[in-house]
């Protein structure tokens, strides 16, 4: 038997075979044996020259590595999992491992620049984040602190010059301006929206170094997914949309306008009048008792009439429907309905 790479191989009893190993293989899953709840789960099953051998154990080392003890394949035992042990597979394995490590290094140094990093444009932003396992957003964020650290600094520069008696400094009250503007805007959609947003030293930056290298993606790319169309409804589509959205509205209507809502949508005052009365009595009779407390005599008949209005109402509900004087309030929201 022949070990592969900078693995070591050595002989143990009943055909065991030792194998060293300086990085972990993957998919390599030892043995878990069985106890008195669980049944026995047998590892990996390796094909190495011809013969199946099965992971029976994988400790790491202290110096590094990892050691692993592999026994002939029992053939009582359904192979779960399967893979090859030969000069192939191993520089696959160490071809990846290196990647893996790369990836690794440059993730850490995009973490660590995260500062600057996070001025890039948001499509590239987005693509370091696929490749290196990044969050954006992230970026972003550790970038407008960085940012509003910059700001700090001008702002306190110059009252330093007022303090002073000193005229304010142009440039650096202008710069200050300009930035303080733009980091409110990249804060606001980088916590709103949560994703990326680039700076404009940023975007200037990197796209003068796409021009001059060729290299990365273009800044004016979109990402994926913002480029899909989103057609418009078809027009009974957004009707049913406004009825489905202004259904509550509708309560308030007189009985005429509430059936000619029914007419077109199939609209039913009990569904929804019942809970939107009930709303508004709530709501009104918090305005009478805080009216009653600070004083506020108009405030306080406007709810309490609204408050009584909507007693009829729930009463008068049996019937049929009843309108609200509140129907001139939102009579022109529900204008297309009728």
């Amino acid at each position: 038997m022949q070990a592969y790479g900078s693995d070591r191989l050595r002989q143990g009893d009943d055909g065991q075979v030792i194998l060293l190993s300086r990085v972990p293989k993957n998919g390599w899953t030892p043995r878990v044996e069985r106890t008195l709840t669980t049944a026995e789960f047998p590892g990996t099953a390796v094909l190495w020259e011809e013969q199946f051998f099965e992971v029976v154990a994988a400790e790491p080392l202290p110096q590094g590595g990892v050691r692993y003890l592999l026994e002939p394949w029992r053939e009582h035992n359904a192979m779960r999992l399967t893979d090859r042990y030969d000069a192939e597979s191993e520089s696959q394995r160490v071809e990846e491992n290196r990647k893996h490590l790369q990836r690794e290094k440059a993730r850490l140094s995009a973490n660590v620049l995260a500062l600057l990093t996070g001025h890039l444009p948001a499509v590239v932003q987005e693509e370091l984040a696929r490749e290196l396992g990044l969050l954006p957003v992230r970026l972003t964020f550790i970038s407008i602190l960085g940012e509003i650290a910059v700001i700090g600094v001008l702002v306190l520069y110059c009252v330093s010059r007022i303090m002073a008696q000193e005229p304010i400094p142009p440039i650096p009250a202008g710069i200050a301006i300009y930035f303080g503007i733009e980091t409110l805007i990249r804060a606001l959609v980088n916590w709103t929206q949560s994703r990326p947003i680039g700076s404009s030293i940023g975007f200037f930056s990197y796209l003068i170094f796409h021009l001059i290298t060729a290299r990365g993606i273009s800044p004016f790319a979109v990402e994926k997914g913002w480029a899909v169309k989103i057609t418009e409804a078809p027009a009974e589509r957004a009707e049913q949309d406004a009825y489905v959205l202004r259904e509550a509205l509708v309560t308030l209507l007189t009985p005429a306008d509430q059936a000619r809502v029914a007419a077109r949508f199939g609209y039913d005052y009990r569904r929804e009048s019942y809970k939107f009365a009930i709303l508004i009595l709530v709501a009104a009779l918090v305005g009478v008792v805080s009216s009653y407390l600070t004083r506020a005599w108009i405030s306080f008949l406007v709810a309490a009439a609204l408050a009584a209005e909507q007693i009829l109402r729930l009463a008068a509900f049996r019937r049929g429907p009843a309108a609200s004087v509140l129907r001139f309030v939102v009579r022109p929201l529900v204008r297309k309905l009728l």
